[in-house]
């Protein structure tokens, strides 16, 4: 396969992902924060919440949500489909150039059309994106390592991670990444020295340091420190194993990267044994962290995918094999890939969960201050009606007391709790396709409460003794 077609396919892959719609509730926090970074002061405490308003904030994704703002400025809804295309065909062309360090470019082709499948349910617009690029540009740092037998390579590193920590915290896993290479390196060398690893730890090291160069400095650290608790507060999906058939092209992945180490013995290295092992484990126990076992794992897949060929396995058996295998375990009828592909609101905001004329409706209706909203529409809220509305939660975890999640989770098992819990609002916005504990549904008995609009997105109702009692009229 020559370079112009591959290249073409990424480019056509990337614009595909990012042109399907999406449930993405925050994105719209990403939005605001970014609308408030360039007011000149970058948001360090819940300022959209009127429950908290002055709990700290560690850590903001500080360019990717100013980033995000300015293309939705510039075009909307497709400025933002725009900027993930290009950020995930970035990403995708740098782990190409990762791979064709040791591997020809066919068996980068068979590697990232799997890829694209694993890639598949995670390509929505969060920062995460950029870390996909960040762990590519990773990997071809360690593999140019690899190709020189020198780790001057890694020291591009610390830029690297000094930039990327201020787009997404998971720049930590690009020092993972460097850890285990050398440390692994320094244990059972088969790329570098002993002598040569102990620099490359120092890199790693250096590249440590590196992740507090943005305007929370430590935060981030502690940011993420606190990310691990979160399973504890609310069961975030993201955060739960990888489950089929939805992730079965990445159980795949992982069975095909182990039976190519496995049955190549003769190429096998601690290196990078260690980097599919510490990586296959994350992305098992954590679904958002799938992709990263791509990135991590893709050149030695390639490489021994070309060890095949030269055994005498047809090169083209190999590549049509994968993208037949690939499209067996797409999640996403085939038939309806294309069909379902938009471009502008409709994509990024889809009216089934998020609704511009419940917007209109409370700026018409004079309704604002404080507001209880179900916890998926609190991004929502704060992008489309702050200052005039502060919500009551959001899906930003952090940002709050965990005892805040905790106490609606318990009021939502009683009406006299729950209605202790909203007595200071007279108005809410309750997410009608999304019913759950922090959602409100189902608590607002028409006794006291009526509805004043719906739709299929949102239930707005208000307090029939409160201050927009003139509404139920």
């Amino acid at each position: 396969m020559t370079r112009a077609p591959l290249l073409l396919s990424i480019a056509a892959a990337a614009a595909i992902l990012s042109c399907r719609p999406i449930y993405e509730p925050d994105l719209w926090w990403h939005l605001a924060h970014g609308r408030e970074n360039l007011t000149g002061h970058v948001v360090r405490t819940n300022l959209f919440s009127f429950t908290y308003p002055d709990h700290r904030q560690r850590y903001t994704s500080f360019l990717f949500d100013t980033g995000s703002y300015v293309a939705w400025q510039a075009t909307g809804a497709v400025g933002i489909q725009a900027a993930q295309a290009l950020v995930l065909a970035a990403a995708l062309l740098i782990l190409f150039a990762a791979c064709r360090v040791r591997a020809p470019a066919w068996a980068v082709a068979a590697v990232l059309c799997l890829g694209f499948f694993i890639l598949e349910p995670r390509a929505i617009p969060r920062p995460h994106l950029v870390s996909f690029a960040g762990l590519a540009a990773c990997a071809w740092l360690i593999e140019r390592t690899m190709a020189r037998r020198d780790p001057g390579p890694l020291w591009w590193a610390v830029p690297l991670i000094a930039v990327w920590g201020n787009f997404h915290v998971e720049c930590v896993f690009g020092v993972l990444l460097l850890l285990v290479f050398s440390g692994a390196e320094l244990i059972k060398p088969s790329w570098i020295t002993r002598r040569q690893a102990l620099r490359a730890l120092g890199i790693t090291g250096i590249a440590g340091v590196a992740t507090i160069a943005n305007p929370y400095g430590w935060g981030l650290a502690a940011y993420l420190y606190e990310n691990l608790s979160v399973p504890g507060i609310v069961a975030i999906a993201e955060l739960q194993p990888p489950g089929l058939p939805a992730y079965r092209a990445f159980f795949a992945y992982l069975v095909l990267t182990g039976g190519l180490l496995i049955g190549q013995p003769s190429r096998f290295t601690f290196s990078e044994g260690s980097i599919a092992a510490v990586f296959g484990t994350l992305g098992l126990m954590h679904l958002r962290e799938t992709p990263l076992v791509l990135f991590a794992t893709a050149p030695m897949v390639a490489v021994r995918l070309n060890a095949l060929a030269a055994r005498g396995l047809d090169y083209r058996a190999i590549v049509i094999t994968t993208i037949c295998a690939s499209l067996a375990l797409f999640r996403v009828p085939r038939a309806r890939l294309l069909p379902d592909l938009y471009v502008g609101r409709d994509a990024v905001e889809p009216p089934q969960f998020f609704s511009l004329q419940a917007i209109a409706f409370v700026q018409q209706a004079g309704l604002e201050g404080p507001v209880f909203n179900s916890h998926n529409l609190g991004g929502y809220i704060a992008w489309s009606l702050y200052p005039r509305v502060r919500v009551f939660q959001d899906s930003r975890l952090q940002a709050y007391p965990p005892e805040h999640f905790r106490r609606i989770i318990a009021a939502s098992r009683s009406q006299d709790d729950w209605n202790a819990l909203v007595a200071d609002v007279d108005w809410a916005m309750v997410s009608v396709p999304r019913p759950n504990q922090l959602s409100g549904a189902g608590r607002f008995p028409a006794a006291d409460w009526a509805t004043v609009f719906l739709d299929d997105a949102i239930e707005i109702v208000v307090r029939r003794s409160g201050k927009y009692a003139g509404l139920v009229r």
